[in-house]
């Protein structure tokens, strides 16, 4: 018994040499990325593990009970000889992750093949093989989440390899025979092929953990490069910005060529053409207004496919927001509707990663997140078409962005609204509200771990109506205090003209006495506070 354990475990490395050399390959790649295969992939399924189930047969050992004989390599099998081997491993795997169908049907594959090769145990095992495959897919029915657990895979591959044992006692004859090889074999095979399920399972692991990564590093190229382009871009597409972009992609990328197009005219051109060509469109306001070809040098994944298709949407975005600065460029008050068009880009990219780490652990809460950034930007976008805003909008504006910075923050800032409905038609220039409360959350909150507060008040008073944005934040000190939105403040992320741009807006749309107010001290928070005249 001894000596068969240690000939199936050294036979077992080339089991697993071989699912190694199989998970490089596309097919397999492909047909363990679906939750559900298609009927395609089903068939290559079937196919695959049949096979190797076929595969595990002939690299078994042939030998006779009684006397107890071994044979390193099968040959043909007499009827007084069985042989030990590791099909149950394809068959186990095949009903794993395939399902019903699959484990089935790879088992009439790989059982029917041991039933051809005859030996005394020839029917029991082949019939085992197949119960094998539907006991697999039974299993992982009730209990989804075993796929991702190598020992309960291992034990799942020792129980089908027991339930092959006890049919070789109840189908076998002689049956003194059969119980003298169940004897002998049982132990080696249930461990043997317990391992083998087990070690197939981590190398699956291995390559879904690769494709992981592979998308991590896809995404962070996309992101540094849609960062590279958002300068050129903003201009909008032009033949000096197509070439530009045109240059980047083309050292990031790795490419053999790439050209931007507009309608039928070339922008831009780097490098040379090729036989793989990707061509996505770059869109504006639900219009195609232009296109990218990526030329690659040989063929692409769909992995890079889909990271391509989402660089282009980015680069629709970019496109957006500059048409939204000519937008801000041609209004009727230049100096107005040039300080509103301050958008922050680095917002976009840190909800971008954060949604990023969240696609894995809580696929709920990154769907909310896109969700209120998909508003988030629209409400952002149809601001720069006008100088004015009513306060609801202002307010729907910010609670889109909190709950954005709420799930970033991890539910740590808390929010409260005191909101006087009568109020809300009352307008005020566009996007005043919004870079307030940023201002709070990203200067404010910074250094405070818990209990970020904010309280968003409007009230009414006669002719006017105050609005109040109060946190509980680090607050700023006197003398800056004093000089807060009188000047330009220095700051690295754009941010420190904020608060001096929208008090300027306040005091050119209302007057003098409408500008913003302050209070604060040092770790006690700060109050923003301001007023506007009240529409009737």
């Amino acid at each position: 018994m001894f000596e068969l354990l240690l000939i199936m475990l050294e036979r077992l490395g080339l089991i697993v040499m071989l699912a190694f050399i199989a998970t490089r390959m596309r097919f397999f790649r492909d047909m363990l990325s679906p939750s559900e295969l298609t009927r395609k992939q089903e068939y290559t399924a079937i196919l695959f593990f049949g096979a190797f189930g076929i595969v595990g047969t002939y690299s078994g050992i042939t030998f006779q009970a009684e006397p107890f004989l071994l044979q390193r390599l099968t040959t043909d099998v007499y009827n007084t000889e069985a042989i030990a081997n590791f099909r149950v491993i394809g068959v186990v795997l095949a009903g794993l992750f395939g399902g019903y169908r699959v484990g089935a049907a790879a088992g009439v594959i790989a059982g029917g093949h041991r039933m051809m090769l005859g030996g005394f145990t020839g029917f029991a095992c082949g019939i085992a093989t197949i119960a094998a495959g539907i006991f697999a897919a039974w299993f992982r029915s009730r209990n989804p989440g075993v796929i991702s657990k190598p020992l309960h895979v291992f034990a799942i591959g020792a129980a089908a390899e027991m339930m092959q044992m006890g049919l070789i006692v109840l189908l076998a004859r002689p049956f003194t025979e059969a119980l003298a090889l169940v004897q002998h074999i049982a132990l080696p095979m249930i461990l043997a092929n317990g391992i083998g399920c087990a070690l197939f399972l981590l190398i699956i692991q291995s390559v879904a953990k690769e494709k992981e990564k592979a998308a991590a590093m896809q995404a962070q190229k996309v992101l540094r490069i849609a960062e590279q382009t958002l300068v050129h871009l903003k201009s909008g597409l032009t033949p000096q910005s197509a070439t530009n972009v045109c240059s980047i992609l083309y050292k990031e990328l790795n490419l053999k060529g790439t050209e931007v197009k507009s309608a039928d005219l070339t922008l831009s051109r780097i490098g040379e053409n090729s036989d793989f060509l990707v061509t996505e469109s770059l869109n504006s306001r639900d219009k195609v207004i232009g296109t990218v070809n990526f030329y690659f040098h040989s063929q692409i994944t769909s992995l890079e496919k889909e990271t391509l298709t989402g660089l282009a949407n980015l680069l629709s975005s970019q496109l957006e927001l500059g048409e939204a600065d000519k937008l801000y460029k041609f209004a009727k008050d230049a100096e107005i509707n040039a300080l509103q068009a301050q958008i922050n880009p680095h917002f976009l990219f840190n909800t971008l990663n954060t949604v990023i780490s969240l696609v894995r652990i809580n696929p709920e809460k990154a769907r909310t997140a896109l969700r209120a950034l998909s508003k988030f930007i629209r409400q952002n976008l149809q601001s720069t078409t006008v100088s004015t805003n009513t306060l609801a909008d202002e307010i729907e504006h910010i609670k889109s962005y909190l709950s954005i910075e709420q799930i970033r923050f991890e539910d740590r800032i808390n929010v409260s609204y005191h909101i006087d409905d009568s109020c809300l038609h009352s307008k005020l220039p566009a996007l005043t509200l919004q870079p307030i409360v940023e201002n709070a959350v990203k200067h404010g909150f910074s250094e405070k771990i818990s209990q970020c507060r904010l309280h968003i008040t409007v009230e009414d008073s006669n002719d006017n109506v105050f609005l109040y944005i109060e946190d509980n934040g680090s607050g700023i000190n006197e003398e800056r205090l004093k000089t807060l939105a009188s000047n330009i403040e220095e700051s690295t992320d754009g941010n420190g003209i904020a608060l001096y741009n929208i008090n300027k807006r306040l005091e050119m749309t209302f007057g003098s006495d409408y500008g913003l107010q302050f209070k604060s001290q040092p770790d006690s928070g700060m109050s923003v506070y301001f007023k506007i005249p009240k529409v009737l």
